[in-house]
């Protein structure tokens, strides 16, 4: 059996996205109009349970960054019931998958609860 480390082979910079300077406005369009899109929101108001609602009969799925609301709890389990009925209205799936993001997804989309 040979003891030796592995060599690890250093791969450069150009590599890699540095995720620190990237911004949605320097992405790259890869095609046409896609079927489903993911969108994000950060959910600061219960008034904007309806432009989620909308993105979700459109088909898409919508990631909920609800840390601004988290010290309301009153308020963020209202938003989250409501949420709860618009998916439920097009059978479409709920999770929270942290201690302040939240998935939606749309009818035929179903959120896995394992992680992987």
């Amino acid at each position: 059996m040979n003891s030796e480390q592995p060599s690890m082979r250093r791969v450069s910079d150009e590599n890699f996205l540095d995720l620190r300077r990237w911004t949605s406005d320097r992405s790259e369009d890869y095609g046409g109009k896609p079927k489903m899109q993911v969108q994000t929101i950060i959910l600061k108001s219960p008034e904007q349970v309806g432009k989620i609602s909308n993105e979700l009969y459109e088909g898409n799925v919508v990631l909920i960054d609800f840390a601004p609301m988290a010290s309301d709890q009153q308020t963020l389990n209202k938003v989250i019931a409501d949420l709860e009925r618009a998916v439920a209205d097009i059978d479409g799936d709920l999770v929270g998958i942290s201690n302040k993001w939240i998935v939606v997804a749309p009818t035929n989309i179903r959120i896995a609860r394992q992680k992987l």
